[in-house]
Formats: structure tokens, C-alpha cells, sequence
């Protein structure tokens, strides 16, 4: 007998336990697997059964009560913890008139966190809405806390437009301890300015700041300010100003006094 002979039995020996140890490694694998899938079905299932145990509603809320709230969430989470819509319910809430914004997310186990951002006007739009801090209009009801916001109105709803209006009127009017009660645009493009004083300001529908330099120049003169009803500056060089004693008269504003 060769002398080669043990060694090639030797060798046949280890490559048939080689063999057998590699499959026993792929059963233990395919094993395995199929257990921490039914592991994860079992999980899977059990998870998507676990029902919404709380609704937390947070956020500063002034206008919304947290009642309307949870019957537009509750629907949504009926079907368990997992399932719950979470997209549809910030959907629905930020379709409410006073929600700006809303966050909804899952807290573990079992509670559906809802944050809501109010909206806060900066001016009323017309009677029956308001403009928020990013110049849209959202509609809300009226309410007296309100009554003070100036108001702003334009037939081409463009609140942008009558907010930068808005904004440099008011500037001007803060030295001459004056301030804007309402703002609005008609159809022609004309812009009328209505003070806390009852004083109405007729700007016309072209030269906005040039006719605001105008005014300026007005409240810098002798003019008895407190005397007048109506001013109106669609005029090239002056304004015809209405007074409270009902004598209306033409009142030139010559360019060395800032105006046009």
C-alpha cells in the first residue's frame, strides 16, 4: 500500500466534514431567517393592533378649542397606533380657519402628539377676515378684541400691495402722534386712507409715496390738522381739503415745503 494512501483518506475525511459543516451553517441560517421573519410578522401584527391610547394636544390657543380638535383626529387613529393617518390629520387641521400650522407625530407607545401653531392678525381684511404676521388672509370671525386692527380692503385682493402702503403711511404718522384705521383700494386702483382721528386721505391710484410726501408737508405747516374732515391729493400740486365746518377750499403745497 502506498504510503500516500493515509493521507488521501485523511484529506476525503476533512472535505466530507467541511461539507457537512457548510450545510448545517445554511439550515441554521434558512432557520433563522424564517424566525425573525415570524418574529417580525408577529411584532408587525401585534404593533399595528396596538391602539391610540392618547391624543396630546399642545400649543398657545386662544381662538381653537381642543375639543374641535380631537373630533377631526379621532377618526383618523381608530384603526390603531401604527395605521393612523398622521398626514391627513395635519391636513384637516391646518384647513381650520384660526390653525396656521400643525405638527402631528407618533410618541411611542400609544400617544398621537399634536402641536398647533395659531394664527395671529396684524390687520382685519374687510368684515370678515383677517391678515396673519406673512400677509395672507385667512378667514375668521369677527371678534371684539379685534375691533382696533386697522382695516384693509382692496377689490384686486392683493394684501401685499396695501401692506407695504401701509406700512410707510404709518411710518410717517407716528411722529405726528397720528395712526391708520383703515387702508383700502376700490376698483380703479384708488387708494383712500381713513385715521384713528376720522380724518379721511384720498391718495389717487399713482404716486403713492410722492403723495405721502405730500401729507407730510401738510402736517408740517400751519394748517389746523384738527379742523380737517377730507384731504384729497389727486391734484398736480395741491390738495383739496374738506374741513369739519363743511367750507371746502383748495390749499396749495409749494415745493419748498417737501412737496411735488
Amino acid at each position: 500500500m502506498s504510503r500516500d494512501a493515509p493521507q488521501v483518506r485523511e484529506s476525503r475525511w476533512h472535505d466530507r466534514w467541511a461539507r457537512f459543516v457548510r450545510g448545517v451553517k445554511r439550515i441554521v441560517t434558512v432557520v433563522s431567517l424564517i424566525c425573525i421573519a415570524v418574529l417580525v410578522g408577529l411584532l408587525t401584527q401585534r404593533a399595528t393592533d396596538m391602539p391610540v391610547q392618547h391624543i396630546a394636544i399642545a400649543g398657545d390657543m386662544r381662538h381653537i378649542e381642543p375639543a374641535s380638535l380631537e373630533a377631526i383626529i379621532k377618526p383618523h387613529v381608530a384603526d390603531g397606533f401604527l395605521l393612523a393617518d398622521l398626514r391627513s390629520i395635519r391636513q384637516q387641521l391646518e384647513g381650520l380657519s384660526w390653525v396656521h400650522a400643525a405638527s402631528v407625530r407618533r410618541e411611542w407607545p400609544d400617544t398621537i402628539k399634536v402641536t398647533i401653531t395659531e394664527q395671529q392678525p396684524i390687520a382685519r381684511w374687510g368684515d370678515a377676515a383677517y391678515i396673519n404676521q406673512q400677509g395672507l388672509i385667512f378667514e375668521g370671525d369677527m371678534m371684539p378684541r379685534y375691533a382696533e386692527l386697522p382695516m384693509l380692503w382692496s377689490e384686486h385682493r392683493k394684501p401685499s400691495f396695501l401692506i407695504e402702503h401701509f406700512k410707510l403711511f404709518q411710518t410717517l404718522l407716528l411722529p405726528y402722534g397720528l395712526a391708520i384705521s383703515g387702508l383700502t383700494q376700490d376698483k380703479l386702483g384708488q387708494v383712500q386712507a381713513e385715521l384713528t382721528d376720522g380724518t379721511q386721505v384720498q391718495f389717487g391710484d399713482r404716486d403713492f409715496a410722492q403723495r405721502v410726501r405730500r401729507f407730510a408737508a401738510l402736517l408740517d405747516s400751519e394748517v389746523d390738522r384738527k379742523s380737517i374732515a377730507r384731504i384729497d391729493f389727486r391734484y398736480e400740486r395741491g390738495a383739496a381739503i374738506l374741513r369739519r365746518a363743511s367750507d371746502f377750499r383748495v390749499t396749495a403745497i409749494v415745493r419748498k415745503q417737501g412737496g411735488q
